[in-house]
């Protein structure tokens, strides 16, 4: 009876291993086929022509829309694209990312130029290379690049001056913050704001300071306009924080007899035309941007012609039009 039990025991045993076994065998079959398909989808990503992205700022919520439109046009032309940027708004620290890039031998560039004489050299160094360089928001004229894509700056700032010059009455002195003195697509937005406000005899330019595309340095510059001259009333921002960084410095100093113009669609500012506090801002689209940077790299890799610059458009937001902004 004994033996009997054992037998059936060892039966048993045996039909338990060969279905842990089975088991087994079957897990690990699979477990090889995930491990080949993660190596050929791994292949397929590498062979993917690779871009990078570097940006003025990683954080910024301008820059992330132009890495929303850039990944986009990713997904759409089957290429990859890496987003990189300074943590903070640094000149040496976008050039130290062009060399990397560069070093890298990436299958193209797309940068934002802060300085043309500065970046040329670097571009000119990716150009020789054979690896394409298109520049983005900020031109860099005097490169070899291959293409610009972004803002005619100049028109921008043309389009903020027709802003003051048609929504404010009588006359008026004008504090302007610029984002940074040594930009070139901020000088030129400087520009074309002074070109229209020239024609205009009751308004005048007051003063100019820089934010160093930072809130915090907008509300301060604004405040130091405004101690030092209490009769400004018109007060404009050329970068994305400027108008929220001035609407503080007014709200700090209780000026709220200052008409606030701005750049950009930050979420803050658009709020902020809403409830009146800021009276208009120039929109422009970045995440166009991003995405016919990578559709134009994309276009000359494969051998077609591209344009030389690629502007994508600007318009005024003010409080007739927000709603309409606010479901684009």
């Amino acid at each position: 009876m004994t033996n009997k039990r054992w037998t059936i025991s060892l039966i048993v045993l045996f039909f338990l291993f060969l279905y842990v076994l089975f088991h087994f065998v079957a897990a690990t079959q699979e477990m090889e086929r995930t491990v080949e398909k993660l190596k050929q989808t791994s292949k397929k990503a590498e062979s993917l022509p690779h871009f990078v992205l570097i940006s003025q700022e990683f954080d910024n919520p301008y820059w992330r829309k132009v890495e929303q439109g850039a990944k986009e046009a990713a997904k759409q032309y089957h290429v990859n694209v890496e987003y990189i940027g300074p943590l903070r708004t640094s000149m040496d620290e976008q050039m130290k990312l062009l060399e990397k890039a560069i070093a890298s031998g990436v299958d193209g560039i797309i940068v934002q130029s802060l300085n043309d004489a500065r970046f040329t050299p670097l571009i000119n160094k990716a150009m020789a290379r054979n690896i394409p360089v298109i520049t983005i928001d900020t031109d860099a004229p005097k490169s070899h690049r291959l293409a610009y894509v972004g803002t005619n700056n100049f028109e921008a700032g043309q389009l903020l001056g027709k802003a003051v010059a048609s929504r404010v009455a009588g006359k008026n002195k004008i504090g302007v913050i610029i984002g940074s003195e040594t930009s070139a697509n901020q000088q030129l937005r400087l520009q074309g704001f002074q070109s229209i406000i020239t024609q205009h005899p009751e308004l005048s330019i007051t003063v100019v300071s820089a934010s160093n595309i930072s809130r915090i340095q907008a509300s301060i510059q604004a405040e130091k306009m405004l101690l030092t001259h209490p009769d400004i009333t018109v007060m404009v921002g050329t970068s994305a924080l400027d108008a929220i960084g001035i609407l503080m410095a007014t709200k700090n100093l209780d000026r709220r007899d200052v008409k606030i113009f701005g750049f950009d669609d930050v979420e803050e500012t658009l709020e902020a035309i809403k409830q009146r506090k800021i009276v208009a801002t120039v929109i422009q689209k970045p995440y166009d941007m991003g995405f016919s940077a990578v559709k134009l790299m994309v276009e000359h890799l494969a051998g077609k012609p591209i344009a030389n610059e690629y502007f994508t458009a600007t318009e005024i937001v003010d409080a007739t039009n927000i709603e309409q902004e606010g479901t684009k």
